[in-house]
């Protein structure tokens, strides 16, 4: 009895130990030491850290809109929330509140907005805005054998699935250690083949010709549509507006730019793809995001067909310069009024 007391605290002793120094390791990596599992919010959605800490409610004198989407529409580039607070105020008065919870960002696709939707179940908004048909488009430059429809060929989700498949990582680790370890082997024995975040491999390109991405980004916005049923939050999908210049191949380099407006900031279209298949790719979204609306009978604004394809609104194929910031804005500020989607 007592040789089994003392195993018994002899691998207690050496478990805690054990998990002390890998939660220690994991924290220098950025990993929070208490709160593993909050990576999720330190390393790849940064900015919902504000929807966490706070309860949002939709039966109060607060209109909360949460805006969804990428580059385009996240803060920092169009500065839609203070846009849109303004014009609204002028048809509803200066005492009408309004909170913009914009956790849109750079390279996310309808995977990422739905995984970050499901994040926020227990809040409660008056209003939900979707804005994205492009990111997704990058998701195809990988040869068809190494395409996986929950895009886990992409580095950025493998390490979120990994991360979320270990739901006691707050109490224990090594679960999610080991399995980590065992993941990098795999890759490294079978030589597996990742397509980064950001930019695509020259040599890939080609294999862009095929909208893969579709099916992907009907699943998820089709989870987007169903999780704001049953939330029973109103949803207003937005096409997505490009410009691709009439009579001139897109070459990706920096004799595109006297095609658009002058912006301090432009992404080459080679970012996603070649640029045909980037158009493809965009309209092919474009009409699952239509479907979808008629389908479900989700409202819809055709941003696309309400931004005309100016060089002058564009500083590169879908963000937009100053004018077309304002553009944007207006045409959908008019359009929430006119169907009376925060009344």
């Amino acid at each position: 009895m007592r040789r089994a007391s003392f195993y018994i605290v002899y691998f207690l002793i050496l478990f805690i130990f054990t998990e002390l120094v890998l939660r220690s390791a994991l924290a220098f990596l950025g990993y929070p030491f208490l709160r593993p599992s909050d990576f999720l919010y330190k390393k790849f959605y940064t900015n919902m850290d504000v929807l966490n800490s706070i309860k949002i409610r939709n039966d109060d004198a607060i209109k909360d809109v949460l805006i969804l989407g990428g580059s385009v529409i996240s803060t920092g580039y169009l500065n839609l929330e203070p846009r849109l607070d303004s014009l609204l105020k002028q048809k509803y008065g200066s005492h009408a509140k309004f909170a913009f919870y914009n956790i849109a960002a750079p390279a996310h696709t309808a995977l990422d907005n739905r995984i970050k939707y499901d994040l926020l179940d227990k809040q409660k908004f008056d209003l939900v805005i979707y804005y994205e048909a492009i990111n997704d488009t990058h998701a195809n430059n990988i040869p068809p054998v190494n395409f996986k429809d929950d895009y886990a060929h992409i580095k950025w989700y493998d390490d979120i699935y990994l991360l979320l498949a270990h739901p006691e990582i707050n109490v224990t680790v090594i679960p999610y250690l080991c399995d980590k370890v065992m993941h990098y082997m795999n890759d490294k024995v079978s030589h597996k083949i990742y397509l980064s975040q950001y930019g695509v491999d020259p040599a890939f390109a080609k294999f862009g010709a095929r909208v893969r991405s579709g099916r992907v980004y009907e699943r998820n916005l089709n989870r987007i549509i169903g999780k704001a049923r049953s939330k029973g939050e109103k949803l207003v999908l937005l096409s997505y507006a490009s410009h691709f210049p009439a009579n001139y191949p897109l070459k990706g380099d920096t004799s595109d730019v006297k095609h658009f407006a002058k912006c301090n900031f432009a992404t080459p279209v080679t970012m996603w793809g070649s640029p045909e298949n980037v158009r493809k790719g965009v309209d092919r979204h474009n009409q699952i995001l239509r479907k979808l609306a008629q389908t479900y009978s989700v409202t819809l604004m055709d941003m696309e067909k309400r931004l005309p394809a100016d060089s002058s609104l564009f500083c590169d194929v879908c963000h937009l310069s100053e004018a077309g910031a304002t553009r944007f804005a207006q045409e959908l500020a008019a359009f929430m009024i006119k169907e009376k989607l925060l009344e």
